[in-house]
């Protein structure tokens, strides 16, 4: 049995090491093909090339690894059928779940194990590849957000900001209101604001405040409002997008945009779920693999891999169509984390039952 387990995960992983490195490669090649021309104006090397390429593979970095294990489970058990090992296992009194065993552990374990890695440094390389694409093609490589608009409904508190500075964490012509019942109770314009010790200092502030019905200006040359407590990852997050904030103010951001403007709750949400279930990527394609028909009659490994790439075709397919819906309001936003999976499911069944007769 120990044997068996270590044998089918060890074939695994290898084939999977090896389908990934090839993926990557063509990934690299076809980035650096489509900004060739951006690298020779730019006069940039074969480094900066390399570099580019490689930063890009962030953005396919989950595709890449559930392709690659839909590849290597396919190409794992079609080889047991094609040199008949999967007779001799059965005639061996091994059932079929008893077979699959080691795999399912393995692709819940990968599951896990990139949702986390998916959720921290994946995040940084993503935000890397954008600041080296931005360098690298003549604009800032900062992360500095512009006409910056946050309000906080509860405290009643809006700000806006015409630049923020994640170098200096700082608000340039900041603008702070507080409103309580209908009007206005604060106003505070600075030249810039600094966060400091878990709050924000107004530095050259001209505050004006409104209590019961008394107007009192003022001047301070440093300002700070303890009820105005919106942390700094949120404006620094206003510039990113959902894909790479960091899952607690992704999730806190969207709570707030569902208040405040629901388009673009509805879009921000997609991606959001698409960023999820990116991951189960990995256990949909490795348990379709499982569930696939092995028993053609010749040419077992080429049918299995041409039933593999068309599933996997259909898989991601499915969820371009149905995230383009959801962000227009045409379905749910929800639909984007089960529908794909779904219909990549019963086309699965579809293709192995027809794959019998063959």
């Amino acid at each position: 049995m120990k044997i068996l387990t270590r044998y089918s995960i060890k074939s695994i992983l290898t084939v999977f090491l090896i389908a990934l490195m090839i993926f990557s490669f063509l990934v690299m090649a076809v980035e650096t093909f489509m900004h060739l021309d951006s690298f020779m104006t730019g006069n940039l090397g074969i480094r900066e090339m390399f570099i580019y390429a490689f930063s890009s593979l962030s953005t396919y970095f989950m595709m890449l690894i559930s392709l690659s294990i839909l590849f290597s489970i396919t190409y794992f058990l079609s080889s047991l059928s094609a040199n008949n090992e999967l007779i001799s296992l059965y005639t061996a009194g091994l059932s079929k779940i008893r077979i699959l065993f080691p795999i399912i552990l393995l692709s819940l374990f990968m599951t896990l194990f990139f949702f986390l890695l998916n959720e921290s440094l994946v995040l940084e390389w993503k935000n890397q590849k954008e600041i080296i694409s931005q360098e690298y093609f003549g604009m800032s490589g900062t992360y500095d957000a512009r006409n910056t608009v946050l309000y906080d409904e509860e405290s009643g508190y809006m700000i806006y900001a015409d630049r923020y500075s994640e170098s200096y964490s700082r608000l340039y012509s900041p603008i702070l209101i507080k409103t309580l019942d209908g009007s206005v109770k604060e106003r505070i314009e600075a030249d810039y604001a600094e966060y400091r010790q878990m709050q924000w200092v107004f530095y050259n502030a001209r505050v004006v405040l409104n209590e019961n019905g008394e107007i009192d200006s003022f001047t301070e040359k440093e300002y700070a409002d303890p009820g105005f407590k919106i942390p700094e990852e949120m404006f620094r997050s206003q510039n990113l997008q959902i894909e790479t904030m960091e899952l607690r103010y992704a999730y806190e951001y969207l709570e707030r945009m569902e208040r405040v403007n629901r388009i673009s709750w509805q879009e921000g949400m997609t991606e959001f779920l698409r960023r999820l279930s990116s991951p189960l990527g990995i256990l949909v394609l490795a348990i379709i693999a499982m569930s696939m028909n092995y028993t053609f009659k010749k040419n077992v490994l080429l049918f299995s891999i041409v039933q593999s790439l068309v599933i996997a075709v259909v898989y991601y397919v499915a969820d371009m169509v149905f995230s383009i819906a959801a962000r227009q309001g045409a379905i749910s936003v929800y639909a984007v984390f089960y529908l794909p999976p779904l219909i990549t499911v019963a086309l699965s069944y579809l293709i192995s039952f027809l794959g019998k007769k063959i």
